[in-house]
């Protein structure tokens, strides 16, 4: 999980399962990563809460996340999607109700649960490259039936990747298609794009993101998309060593460091463990007292 942390993790707020938009937005272009690291940083402080299945986000005022697309609403709620790993049901459940506490819709939330799964099935060692379309399209069918209809466009392209990924096609056939499909169903493109760099070289974190800037739609949210689930999958030992190096560069803010982003993953790996007091916790040592969802105050 620190391994996703490092290249996933961003986010802004304060609340279990919310964080503050505005404050996020604000002098930022990519406020989904602020909201990530806020989000991350709320689940810590929370331990005695986040387990709570009745806690739900209240309604924000407004559209306080500005449009935000499903790609990056799947990058500010990761630290959600890393936390209940391990359970399906209220993976579903809460980032449903923090997306619509944002102010997306139903549709938003199925593309982003559909980037949640997938996440999920790479840290549980679970993820199959050759099966993860057609599992997430039956985890679709099964968990979310309605999805079948309110997300029409969602399905279209999942079954497009499918067919793309059956059919070996080469960069260019991508890139003609995704165009297309950013016109057409511009709701879940980003993550579907995602999925296919990710799927093209599951093995090399460094080919996929040089895949989706050759595909050059949506770099950014696509690159941070990628290298969630392609960090998820091969974890923080598959990250060129030359990566971690220039980490280390003196200009990237404190809030996104290296030593930040590593001691906010050990409190996130602690607090799903069950250990109490995570203040104490360093990176480096991540003690384990009991088993997962037994989490609660003294």
């Amino acid at each position: 999980m620190a391994m996703g942390e490092s290249l996933e993790v961003e986010a802004n707020g304060l609340s279990p399962h919310r964080c503050n938009p505005r404050k996020a937005a604000a002098g930022s272009r990519l406020s989904w990563t602020a909201m990530a690291i806020s989000q991350g940083e709320r689940l810590a402080e929370a331990a005695q809460s986040v387990v709570e299945s009745e806690l739900l986000p209240d309604p924000l005022a407004g559209k306080l996340t500005d449009g935000l697309s499903a790609g990056e609403l799947a990058i500010a709620t990761l630290p959600i999607v890393l936390f209940y790993h391990d359970n399906l049901t209220q993976q579903r459940h809460y980032l449903a109700a923090t997306v619509a506490a944002w102010g997306g819709d139903e549709r938003l939330s199925d593309a982003v649960i559909v980037f949640g799964y997938a996440i999920a099935q790479a840290i549980k060692e679970q993820l199959t490259p050759s099966h993860l379309i057609a599992q997430i399209l039956t985890y679709l069918h099964v968990s979310l039936p309605e999805s079948a209809v309110r997300s029409a466009d969602l399905i279209h392209c999942l079954e497009t990747l499918k067919r793309l990924v059956a059919q070996g096609s080469d960069l260019q056939s991508a890139i003609s298609v995704f165009q297309l499909d950013t016109k057409t169903q511009p709701m879940s493109v980003e993550i579907a794009i995602a999925l296919y760099c990710f799927l093209q070289t599951p093995d090399s974190i460094s080919l996929a993101l040089i895949r989706t800037r050759r595909l050059g739609i949506k770099p950014d949210i696509v690159g941070a998309l990628v290298g969630a689930l392609a960090g998820a999958y091969v974890s923080e030992a598959g990250i060129p060593a030359e990566w971690h190096s220039a980490l280390q560069d003196s200009s990237i803010p404190p809030e996104r460091s290296p030593q930040q982003i590593h001691r906010l993953s050990a409190q996130l790996v602690s607090v799903w463990s069950g250990v109490y007091h995570t203040a104490v916790v360093q990176a480096q040592e991540l003690p384990v007292v009991t088993v997962p969802w037994v989490v609660r105050s003294r």
